[in-house]
């Protein structure tokens, strides 16, 4: 059972420009899960994605999945195509990748489950 826990659906420059954004309601909480060990922030996976994908973030979901936290990110492709990237958010294995064109994100492995 998946159950979501949405704590931002934002564009990068919402990301960029507000800084924190989390909803008040889910603040606490996330810390709580980063002080347990697990969930990263947020800002050191979009460092990760940013320096190894071809891509520009459309919106970004922390889900928890048969008790693994796991962060949902969606990407704009090169060539306009939308990707959905599932990271460990403990430590940011990637888990799943859907979409088109993957292998033009130059981040997604052959034989990444889908």
């Amino acid at each position: 059972m998946i159950a979501r826990l949405p704590i931002f659906v934002l564009s990068v420059a919402c990301l960029l420009c507000a800084g924190s954004a989390l909803a008040d309601d889910d603040d606490d909480e996330a810390r709580a899960l980063r002080a347990a060990g697990d969930l990263r922030p947020l800002s050191e996976l979009i460092e990760h994605v940013e320096s190894t994908c071809q891509g520009r973030f459309v919106e970004t979901e922390l889900e928890e999945d048969d008790g693994v936290w796991v962060y949902e990110i969606k990407l704009l492709g090169p060539a306009g195509d939308v990707a959905e990237l599932e990271y460990d958010a403990r430590d940011f294995d990637l888990l799943e990748a859907e979409g088109k064109r993957l292998d033009r994100l130059g981040c997604v492995p052959a034989g990444t489950p889908d």
